[in-house]
């Protein structure tokens, strides 16, 4: 398989990965032998109302496994005194970085974190890149030492490079679809999804079906509306923007899409609409035109859910630290996020969930993050 075909078949797998966990692991053993390293982790973290780090999503990989030991051990023993940190949030947009540089010589002898974790895994001469996630987060992509005897050479750095932007709209799409308890869901059950706004569009780019959150949306006509079946943003720039995003993630040629990111202008709400364009396919679809090509969330920054433990403490008949697990995964937190926050071991998170599960005689998490998510209304009715 030639370089060029790897990267095509990363493409495929993060558009599918993006949107619940399946595959997601393969595509990771995939990106590793497309780009020369020997492990890689990707964290997309934003800053809580404390102003504490709050980790929205965590995967580490060796290879084709995922390797949660090394996330529990770094996020618990390591992440508080990482002298990399500080450092890595002064990182631009796109800037790639040696490991080895965001430490002092000093550091290198003294720091826990290089000497422990970072040299135990192989990772101390690795690369590390900065990219911009929504509302202040960021999203850091880490790669281990390269598997090329010489080190990194330039065809891997340039991968990299090539691979970023993929890499932080498959965090995006993620973070989008596990703020509103879509993760996982299938096409059918997205539409009738309540927290995020869904705009199924077929490979001509017409608007194929749209669930209730994106028709309000779009029959507001602040900003995004729909005429005659297309999708269309005021003012024209943006406008030429959206239909720019379009054109990538649904290629004339019928081959992998890309997806993308944008902001649209609204007059009457309190700020700016954000597009998440995806590719998607149905599987086992034939290749009529009007069938599925593109998903486009609508993502509305001001209106993320917050709900007060308290109140799900009481309606769903759970105990303080149950709720505050609940609440936590149903706002966009990871496991990981939780115990880091709590300062609790995962362990113990994932048995206040073992017992959340059981008392609310459900087998997902989809089903719990969508019982929370529907008390924000409740909250907001009984004020």
């Amino acid at each position: 398989m030639s370089a060029e075909d790897r990267f095509e078949r990363v493409l495929e797998g993060l558009s599918r990965a993006a949107l619940s966990d399946i595959g997601w692991e393969s595509v990771a053993a995939l990106i590793q032998d497309t780009i020369g390293a020997n492990g890689h982790s990707l964290t997309y973290a934003g800053v809580g109302p404390g102003g504490e780090p709050r980790i929205h999503l965590a995967r580490f990989f060796v290879g084709p496994q995922r390797r949660q030991d090394h996330e529990r051990t770094y996020f618990r023993d390591y992440f508080p005194r990482d002298e990399a940190i500080p450092r890595l949030n002064g990182l631009r947009d796109g800037e790639l970085a040696f490991k080895s540089d965001l430490y002092t010589d000093h550091e290198k002898k003294t720091s826990v974190a290089y000497n422990e974790f970072r040299c135990a895994n192989n990772t101390q001469d690795g690369l590390f890149m900065g990219l911009d996630g929504l509302d202040g987060g960021g999203i850091v992509l880490s790669f281990g030492n390269s598997t090329e005897r010489t080190g990194w050479g330039h065809d891997q750095i340039r991968t990299i490079r090539r691979l970023a932007p993929h890499l932080r709209q498959f965090a995006r799409v993620r973070r989008a679809m596990d703020d509103a308890g879509a993760l996982g869901a299938s096409l059918s059950e997205l539409l009738e999804s309540r927290r995020l706004g869904i705009v199924q569009l077929d490979r001509r780019g017409h608007i194929r079906e749209a669930n209730d959150r994106a028709r309000g949306i779009l029959l507001k006509c602040d900003g995004l509306r729909d005429r005659g079946g297309v999708l269309t943003a005021r003012p024209r720039g943006e406008h030429a923007e959206l239909q720019r995003l379009l054109a990538r993630a649904l290629p004339r040629t019928g081959g992998q899409g890309s997806g993308g990111s944008m902001k649209v202008t609204r007059r009457e709400a309190a700020g700016p609409l954000v597009l998440e364009v995806h590719p998607a396919r149905e599987t086992g679809a034939n290749r009529r035109a009007w069938q599925l090509g593109a998903l486009v969330l609508l993502v509305d920054p001001s209106a993320r859910p917050r709900v007060d433990p308290e109140l799900a403490a009481a309606v769903l008949g759970l105990t303080p630290a149950e709720s505050l697990v609940a609440v936590g995964l149903a706002t966009g937190q990871t496991v990981a996020g939780i115990a880091h926050a709590q300062d609790v071991a995962e362990s113990t998170v994932r048995t206040h969930l073992k017992r959340i599960y059981r008392k609310q005689r459900i087998r997902k998490q989809t089903e719990l993050v969508r019982r929370v998510l529907s008390l924000d209304g409740l909250r907001r009715r009984f004020r």
